[in-house]
């Protein structure tokens, strides 16, 4: 659970926590949308361009570091 504030910029008014989630794909398939308009797996040296003040290039590494780590403690801001 992140503070976006902390992690993400520019800084809001409004006070947002963002949870990240390990998922598992069972199926089906991706419908482009207004928050997304394309879905393919890449590699952490070679990440798409990103909305920073949504994710940034750290906080997919810790996802991807999770999700390798069956002893991983979940990080509360």
């Amino acid at each position: 659970m992140q503070d976006r504030n902390k992690h993400n910029k520019p800084i809001l008014a409004t006070g947002i926590m963002k949870a990240f989630y390990i998922c598992k794909v069972l199926g089906g398939e991706f419908e482009k949308n207004t928050e997304t308009t394309d879905c393919r797996y890449f590699s952490l040296d070679n990440l798409p361009k990103l909305s920073i003040d949504r994710n940034t290039p750290e906080q997919i590494i810790m996802c991807y570091e999770a999700s390798k780590d069956p002893n991983w403690q979940t990080i509360f801001d």
